[in-house]
């Protein structure tokens, strides 16, 4: 764990560079107040995991960002939770004879506030700033709907990351961060055909990765 915590810093500070040098270069000076962003990635996992890398859900998501003041803002998302094609291709490799399948779907919302720390305005630049968010879905076998689990999780960070904004309105936040995070899943009596993935209830650290992109107005 912490070498991909150091993995994941020192990732964080080559991209800070290269997109503070691409920022001098692109940045318009335009006063924008609205960010709206997505990250087309999370159709192939979203923020339900077992076992670290396995995706029990994939997501849709979008955030809108609002200045809120010169040198903040505040960020909203929202995301739609259905079926991983991951989880289903792990289900059918351990049994090819098993026709069964998993139905999700869920939500996810989060809630920023950034905190701008360099020149430019909000909301452009390096910022830091606490980070909520909860996720929720359902997961049901398709064969017998009787038998599901449900999984959440709560996560509290303290983020810090770097927004560029170019020229003609292009957005690219890129960001990192720690916090805590606390998983949950319940099953009904015979919601047990998930067991492989070892769903247990866990109160761990988090440490947040990840970028959005998209335009600037």
């Amino acid at each position: 764990m912490k070498k991909v915590t150091y993995l994941l810093v020192i990732g964080f500070v080559i991209l800070i560079s290269g997109t503070n040098a691409y920022a001098q270069e692109t940045s318009s000076g335009k006063d924008y107040r609205f960010t709206l962003k997505t990250n087309p990635l999370t159709v192939l996992g979203g923020p339900l995991y077992a076992l670290w890398v396995v995706p029990l859900t994939n997501e849709y998501k979008v955030n809108f960002e609002v200045q809120t003041m010169s040198k903040q803002s505040i960020q909203i998302g929202l995301g739609y939770l259905g079926t991983s094609p991951l989880i289903t291709n792990l289900m059918n490799m351990r049994d090819a004879a098993n026709d069964t399948t998993v139905n999700s779907s869920g939500f996810h919302g989060q809630l920023w506030y950034k905190f701008f720390l360099t020149g430019d305005d909000a909301p452009a630049g390096f910022y830091m700033g606490p980070h909520f968010s909860y996720a929720w879905a359902k997961m049901k076998n398709n064969m017998d709907h009787s038998q599901y689990v449900t999984a959440s999780k709560l996560n509290i960070n303290l983020v810090m990351g770097y927004q560029v904004i170019t020229k003609g309105g292009f957005a690219l936040d890129i960001y990192t961060g720690l916090g805590v995070k606390n998983k949950t899943f319940e099953s009904n009596e015979m919601g047990n055909w998930l067991n492989d993935l070892n769903l247990i209830n866990k109160f761990t650290i988090s440490v947040p990765f990840g970028f959005t992109f998209g335009y600037a107005f």
